[in-house]
């Protein structure tokens, strides 16, 4: 299994090159970071290249947000998508994991949600034209959020097109069974996030949510609710080359030095996963 590790940990974007120094040193495969973060760096001496030489480690992935569905922006949000699928590229990035932009209350219509979907399938072709593989990546608060916005949104976009990158903590907040959820999207997916949750969505009394666990209710892996042995399992299940990156929200509020919880994933999943995968650091 090849496992690495997104930058979120230490901030958005956070401190870069010290969160792509920890994921290499703790013995990660891979970097994740957004993809604007790369376009920033290429403007630096070296670019962002350098910091993959320097580190020893690919980046993976890269992470964008657009909004997508406005008329008014949609043809200015694809070509911004498509200079950062470029850049993402040039990285050596294999997949650019897309967020579905902003969520009303209540969440969009089935008009919205189409239009979201074509798209999600123009990023998806200028990202296979290059090489690069595009997938939807379900988030709390965004326009893909609940199991049967996920189900709507797979069955608008080609699957030649736009894969699956399920975030592990995010679907299970969202209300989903993320067993039932990876099951039946398997053959979609093209990414993963691996999050763990801590099982409470609570809310105060003006109804905003609160933050339980320092990391906008997530744990590091093995230490929430979830059922990671078993997700870990059918996500092998697939027998497809795809990147299982380690996740967790860093906030203002976290209770231990980002380096600290990354290593607490890796042990865990050391642990459980053996020499299923090559550590770079055993």
């Amino acid at each position: 299994m090849k496992i690495g590790h997104t930058g979120i940990t230490w901030g958005i974007p956070g401190d870069t090159e010290t969160a792509y120094r920890d994921t290499a040193e703790l013995g990660y495969l891979s970097f994740e970071t957004f993809a604007f973060t790369i376009i920033e760096w290429n403007a630096k001496p070296g670019g962002y290249r350098a910091l993959i030489n320097r580190y020893g480690i690919p980046t993976s992935a890269a992470y964008v947000y657009k909004e997508w569905i406005d008329p008014a922006t949609a043809a200015s949000d694809l070509d911004a998508a498509k200079r950062e699928a470029d850049a993402a590229r040039e990285a050596g990035a294999s997949a650019l994991v897309l967020q579905g932009g902003s969520r009303p209350p209540g969440g969009h219509d089935h008009d919205a949600l189409q239009r979201l979907g074509e798209a999600l399938n123009a990023i998806g072709a200028h990202c296979r034209d290059i090489g690069l593989v595009a997938a939807l990546h379900p988030h709390t608060g965004t326009a893909i959020e609940t199991g049967a916005e996920i189900d709507t949104i797979m069955e608008l976009t080609d699957p030649a097109l736009v894969g699956f990158a399920p975030d592990t903590g995010q679907i299970a907040k969202g209300g989903s069974d993320i067993i039932d959820v990876l099951k039946s999207k398997l053959d979609r997916i093209e990414h993963v996030h691996l999050k763990d949750w801590c099982g409470d969505l609570l809310f105060d009394a003006d109804g905003r949510e609160k933050d339980p666990t320092g990391y906008a209710g997530y744990e590091p892996i093995g230490n929430g609710v979830l059922p990671m042995p078993e997700i870990l399992e059918i996500l092998a299940s697939a027998n497809r080359d795809f990147w299982i990156n380690v996740e967790l929200d860093g906030t203002s509020r976290s209770p231990r030095p980002p380096r600290e919880a990354a290593a607490m994933s890796r042990e865990y999943l050391g642990s459980i996963l053996g020499d299923k995968v090559a550590w770079t650091n055993t």
